[in-house]
């Protein structure tokens, strides 16, 4: 883009928008390459704002793992604000990168992570900003090739109209040879066809238009055929080491807040629970850790590179690293005369916790996080988190004479078998939990309860359950309000029709995609954002497009039931979710 756009850009929009520091680049850290010394350039695009994208680590590693070749440039670009996006629409100007100030629709790809089911909209809004056509259908040679991958790649079949290709699983292992199959491609001048057949041979790379799928009278499927040369099943990739993959430990550092503003690094990848509600164990498996020694490494270089305050020790499930201990100490006999604190996520229930006191000073202890997800021990064992109620009170005390003053838990509701019981030993849980700090220092502590609505996640052993309807759910928040017991008890509830509307779209079909135009046509966008979402506008764009969101949330799906997602293949097999399904109503933990 020309001088004049970025001029245009920095001195008649950025003073009217909010935080004009996410829009102009020119971070420390921030690698910016000449376009005429490429063969590729490539688009990272955040389908989300600048704050919440600069936080994702992902996108971190492909940003350093692009920009490390010499022929291939990356630059990054995030979904604008309403603010912005109604500054760009007014002076007809494009959605455009932060490094070059290159409209989208100039990239040779465009490289979507998809995290969040309602960021699905963001990504049109992104490709019409960018003047790039939605569909992939109606790509002509000269547009990007647009890319997608991440955590929601295993399911996200109603985007699958507007993907050319998609990732599903790690990108280290595949990644080059994705940039060179595009590359090979772009100096062939073939048709955008010949691209995707050479991408499906490709291990991971799932083309959503090589799969047909045909329905049924009563609206489910009846079968997906696959296309040659695109396999019946597509098998999820996976980094076969990840103790030397890449790692960006010269990350750019922002120009204004974000979420998480501090050094990252991943300790590990996956999560050695099977947790039977979790996608994301899935996504993630197998289990792979980092050595001590490289951990180390890798904050010490990253702190070198960035002067930051602060390392948060990142994974699924931290608390499952080896040697958390021994971890963390290390850390701390490297840092703590340079004031940096280490941040953990929340930490497992068991004899873990009952150690806390012995933890290094470096921890922060404003606060603790532990995730419960449900308060009796049956429906634990139904949701396959075998953790025991006196190992989490005998964690809280111990967190409470090592000086923390404020403990989060994480709580599901409506998960299957649950009961008025279980509801009734939740408020019991954070009660009891809160008074245990009066006995050891007079007050009670703060305890801040995150109770989210469950969702029968695609590849979990509950997929095939129904969801409570919407109804169900307010019942089950306003009887946990009213068996509070005390003001230090303090209830978040996740949106139930956030969680409605997530659940449409990640138990949905690619017949949806109509309803994700329709929401285009009448300028939906940012759902995950409470000022943004609004359930009566996606309640009339599916009645506009004869699309039953009930049938898709809500519903339970019978066990031979053609699934959106059959052609995602994992390491585990469906055999062993039914096994998991049944084991899970009889209360039997996993093994």
């Amino acid at each position: 883009m020309s001088r004049s756009f970025q001029d245009k850009v920095l001195s008649e929009i950025l003073p009217r928008v909010q935080k004009p520091g996410q829009y102009a680049g020119g971070e420390w850290n921030v690698i910016v390459k000449d376009p005429t010394s490429v063969d590729l350039r490539f688009a990272l695009a955040f389908p989300d704002t600048y704050a919440i994208g600069m936080s994702h680590l992902g996108l971190k590693i492909l940003y350093h793992m692009i920009n490390a070749r010499e022929d291939v440039s990356a630059e990054r670009v995030f979904a604008p604000w309403t603010d912005m996006e109604e500054e760009l629409r007014k002076r007809t100007l494009p959605l455009f990168s932060l490094e070059s100030f290159t409209p989208l629709s100039d990239f040779d790809v465009i490289g979507f992570s998809m995290q969040y089911e309602l960021c699905f909209t963001n990504v049109l809004n992104m490709l019409e900003l960018g003047g790039v056509p939605l569909l992939a259908s109606d790509r002509a040679l000269g547009d990007p090739i647009v890319l997608a991958g991440g955590s929601l790649s295993l399911a996200m079949e109603p985007m699958a109209p507007f993907f050319d290709a998609v990732l599903v699983g790690d990108a280290e292992d595949v990644l080059g040879d994705i940039l060179d199959a595009i590359i090979d491609w772009k100096r062939s001048s073939l048709p955008r066809r010949a691209l995707q057949e050479k991408l499906a041979h490709l291990p991971g790379i799932y083309i959503p238009s090589f799969y047909e799928v045909s329905y049924r009278d009563d609206g489910t499927i009846a079968r997906i055929r696959n296309i040659e040369p695109a396999p019946a099943k597509v098998r999820k990739t996976t980094t076969a080491d990840i103790e030397n993959a890449p790692f960006p430990t010269r990350p750019i550092v922002p120009n204004v807040e974000v979420v998480h503003d501090r050094i990252n690094i991943e300790i590990m990848r996956g999560c050695p629970n099977l947790c039977r509600f979790c996608q994301a164990v899935q996504h993630y498996r197998p289990v792979k850790y980092r050595s001590i020694e490289k951990i180390l490494s890798l904050c010490e270089e990253t702190y070198s590179n960035t002067g930051y305050e602060e390392i948060s020790l990142t994974s699924l499930s931290t608390a499952d690293y080896p040697g958390i201990e021994n971890l963390i100490a290390a850390i701390d006999y490297q840092f703590n005369s340079r004031k940096v604190n280490v941040s953990l996520p929340s930490l497992r229930v068991g004899e873990q916790l009952r150690k806390l006191p012995n933890l290094t000073s470096s921890v922060r202890k404003a606060g603790l996080t532990m995730a419960p997800e449900a308060a009796t021990d049956r429906l634990r064992e139904v949701i396959g988190k075998p953790i025991r109620n006196i190992d989490l009170l005998e964690g809280c005390a111990a967190a409470y004479r090592a000086g923390y003053r404020l403990i989060k838990f994480y709580f599901l509701i409506g998960c299957p078998t649950e009961t008025e019981a279980d509801l009734k030993a939740l408020v019991d849980l954070i009660n009891e939990a809160s008074l245990l700090r009066k006995k050891i220092s007079g007050k009670r502590a703060q305890i801040n309860a995150s109770i989210s609505s469950h969702i029968p996640k695609p590849h979990t052993p509950f997929q095939w359950e129904k969801m409570n309807t919407r109804e169900e759910l307010w019942a089950k928040q306003e009887y946990l309000l009213s068996r509070k017991k005390s003001s230090q008890l303090r209830f978040k509830f996740h949106d139930v029709d956030v969680s409605y509307l997530e659940a449409v779209f990640s138990r949905g079909d690619r017949r949806l995609a109509a309803a994700l135009l329709k929401a285009r046509e009448r300028g939906i966008r940012m759902d995950a954002w409470r000022e943004c979402f609004d359930i009566q506008a996606w309640e009339e764009v599916f009645r506009e497009t004869n699309l039953d969101p009930d049938f898709y949330a809500l519903r339970g799906r019978k066990t031979d039931e053609v699934l959106p997602w059959n052609m995602i293949e994992l390491e585990i097999p469906s055999s062993y979710l039914l096994k998991e399904k049944a084991r899970a109503l009889k209360s039997v933990s996993a093994p």
